[in-house]
């Protein structure tokens, strides 16, 4: 009766712990957020030109932007970057009126509710351990890497991250109408995303038992990262690379095809170039805040390894550090990894006390096409159904219709395909090269499973003494108390980076008077702003970030008709070159200072 109470109570109080929990970072993050900008902390990369892309396109310029430094000289639009479909939905928050407190407040928001399916997927394959659902969405919410990614600017791939995690609790409840929604949003967030998506179409063949899903998701996934990356980007981006971030990979190639090849035939350039202590520390930092659990599931993280590549092929050192927005398809696999993780080390446990499990110690879970899941009862089931998510099928039924009829048109191709590939597969197999490789790679693959049979044996017998010694109770707290540290650990050893992107203090007197300056500019008027004054002027046509005076759209050739810099935010390295351009601009007559105030200075073109 004690231990009943004490589940059922745990229950309650997991539920009232993740409200607390969302509660409190959707305030505080949200706070931060905008006091970052009202102390002219954002940067117009990348929340000034974000902020225009979405003036323009509620304005029915679609993904049109201006909004760029001297060292770009591409066209005015979004989709010389990145493909960002979602741009168009997010556009609608400035339908009733613009402002970049909307985008940060919404930013905010959305990666608060990705706590929501962290915890139930938590409660789904660990019911045993209430507690560790509230404490699993903690660690996801102070994770230095969606702190990071919350707190610098706005981007669109943040919404990924809720996306992603959505996907994954509807794929294992079987809502495959919201996965496939899920899914195309998530790939619309950009480019790379599908990349991701493309693996998770493998999983669903292989661990779910969808392979007419899990195909369509594979080679549509594909099909939309090809058509982003080969067609729609270049077409926009002028450049011979085609590609305005291929910088970042010169050292493997001067094209993406050439970097493969290097790669291939001089493999070398992996550990010579790219095994460095700080991408080391990266992962460390990425895996630490769920104290490496996640690495006790490692086939989990296959679904991450796209983003990782791009993030440790990388020469800008920004991509490694672990706290700004090349994490974002990254956070909702860890957190995946560390719960299944977790429930395989239960597993273990048991295993090793010889109690009864009905999984083995290194079985997947069971997924979620299985009749009933591993390691739970009927009374279980009932309790834990009650409690988690209620998929309402009013509104599921439409989505679900949808799902079906789209599908239909692809089942015949797709099962034609299958029948064709299978065709070509017998074939190859029975020719006599085909059975002698296959009975060379099946003699190596049973010894290697041997070694690792055995291996493991002899691990499971040392581990024996100290499973029977620790009861699963005991192991519940310590794993919470270790996650807890692990978590804790992590986010003081980033502090420190995080701490340039928090405001140090809230708006007074000289934020008054920069904004006096900024009222004195029209509204219609084009401009050339410094990096942290330009998200405060970016909702209009006709503007750039100074030094460069004039923007990239070809209809408006001439100079910017104001300027406005804040000398105080200028990098020391750059301060004597940009104090040489304002004077510039004066001795030359071509602007004329209209006021100046707490170092900032507003320059007005004299033809204006």
């Amino acid at each position: 009766m004690i231990k009943s109470f004490d589940a059922r109570r745990q229950q309650q109080a997991a539920w009232w712990l993740l409200f607390i929990a969302i509660l409190i970072y959707a305030i505080v993050m949200s706070v931060e957020s905008m006091l970052r900008y009202d102390t002219f902390k954002a940067t117009a990369f990348d929340l000034g030109n974000m902020d225009q892309v979405l003036w323009n396109t509620i304005h029915g310029r679609w993904f049109q932007f201006t909004n760029q430094a001297v060292d770009w000289y591409g066209p005015p639009t979004r989709l010389a970057l990145h493909f960002e479909p979602i741009l168009l939905l997010l556009s609608l928050l400035y339908a009733f009126g613009a402002n970049p407190h909307l985008l940060l407040i919404s930013q905010t928001l959305a990666l608060a509710s990705g706590a929501l399916p962290v915890f139930l997927l938590t409660r789904k394959y660990i019911p045993e351990w209430p507690l560790l659902a509230p404490l699993m969405a903690a660690v996801y919410l102070i994770s230095p890497a969606l702190l990071g990614l919350n707190i610098f600017d706005f981007h669109p791939i943040s919404f990924a991250t809720p996306l992603l995690l959505y996907a994954i609790l509807a794929l294992t409840y079987k809502r495959y109408g919201w996965f496939i929604l899920a899914c195309i949003l998530a790939a619309s967030c950009k480019e790379d995303i599908p990349f991701s998506l493309a693996i998770l179409g493998l999983f669903l063949i292989w661990k779910y038992k969808l392979p007419r899903l899990g195909i369509a998701l594979t080679i549509g996934s594909l099909v939309w990262s090809s058509i982003a990356f080969g067609i729609i980007i270049p077409h926009f981006y002028p450049g011979t690379q085609h590609n305005n971030f291929w910088y970042r990979y010169e050292v493997l190639g001067s094209s993406p095809g050439e970097a493969i090849g290097n790669l291939i035939l001089h493999p070398w350039l992996l550990f010579t170039t790219f095994i460095t202590f700080d991408r080391l520390y990266y992962l460390a930092s990425l895996f630490r805040s769920t104290g490496f659990l996640c690495l006790l599931a490692p086939e989990w993280l296959l679904l991450a390894l796209p983003t990782l590549a791009e993030n440790l092929l990388s020469t800008d050192s920004l991509t490694f550090s672990g706290v700004y927005q090349y994490n974002a398809a990254i956070i909702p696999f860890v957190m995946i990894a560390a719960i299944h993780g977790t429930r395989r080390l239960i597993t273990c446990w048991q295993d090793w006390r010889g109690e009864h499990s009905e999984s083995g110690a290194w079985d997947l879970q069971k997924s979620a096409s299985m009749k009933r899941p591993a390691l739970s009862t009927v009374a279980t089931q009932a309790k834990d159904g009650a409690t988690t998510l209620v998929w309402r099928q009013s509104i599921a039924l439409p989505l679900t219709s949808i799902y079906q009829h789209s599908t239909t048109t692809l089942n015949a191709w797709i099962t034609a395909s299958i029948s064709f590939m299978k065709r070509i597969l017998d074939r190859v197999q029975k020719s006599p090269a085909s059975m002698r490789v296959s009975a060379i790679t099946q003699a190596r693959w049973t010894s290697l499973a041997r070694v690792f049979s055995r291996k493991w044996q002899q691990f499971s017998e040392r581990m024996e003494p100290l499973a029977r010694a620790i009861p699963l109770l005991r192991l519940q707290w310590i794993t919470l108390v270790w996650v807890i540290a692990m978590a804790a650990l992590n986010l003081a050893v980033i502090s420190p980076i995080l701490g340039n992107f928090w405001a140090d203090h809230i708006p007074g007197t000289r934020e008054q008077n920069i904004q006096r300056l900024l009222s004195m500019i029209p509204a219609d008027a084009s401009i050339s702003a410094g990096s942290n004054l330009n998200p405060h002027v970016s909702e209009r046509q006709h503007l750039a970030v100074f030094p460069s005076l004039s923007d990239s759209n070809a209809d408006t050739p001439d100079i910017v008709q104001y300027i406005i810099v804040d000398l105080n935010a200028v990098f020391p390295e750059d301060r004597v070159s940009t104090d040489n351009e304002i004077n510039h601009l004066l001795l030359s007559g071509q602007y004329k200072e209209l006021a100046r105030t707490e170092g900032v200075v507003l320059l007005a073109r004299n033809s204006t």
